[in-house]
């Protein structure tokens, strides 16, 4: 099971045992929170979120998807996201799907 530590931009992995261990570190990416995460069929793991916290009265700014594959390799793959709530992979695995709720897309 994956977890993402959203305000501390860890992606935590439990073992077997039940701890969590860090399986990848995303403060590199964004000092901001980040809130999701999609698994597809390759093992790539795709975790959304990153944009900066808002001022009070207004939406958090872009965001960004990150991609963590099988191997350790991290990278940005998307950015300015508003505000990304809701990640699917299609069943081929060759298509990410992102729900932009600031921007009703």
């Amino acid at each position: 099971m994956l977890v993402v530590s959203g305000r501390e931009g860890l992606l935590l992995r439990q073992e077997a045992d039940g701890t969590l261990v860090t399986h990848a570190d995303l403060r590199r990416l964004s000092k901001s929170p980040w809130n999701e995460i999609v698994v597809d069929g390759h093992g790539n793991i795709y975790v959304n979120g990153g944009g900066p916290a808002p001022a009070p009265g207004e939406h958090f700014g872009p965001g960004t998807i990150v991609l963590i594959m099988p191997d350790g390799a991290i990278r940005q793959v998307a950015d300015n996201i508003a505000f990304a709530n809701g990640m699917a992979a299609t069943p081929d695995n060759r298509t990410l799907i992102v729900a932009e709720s600031h921007a009703r897309r």
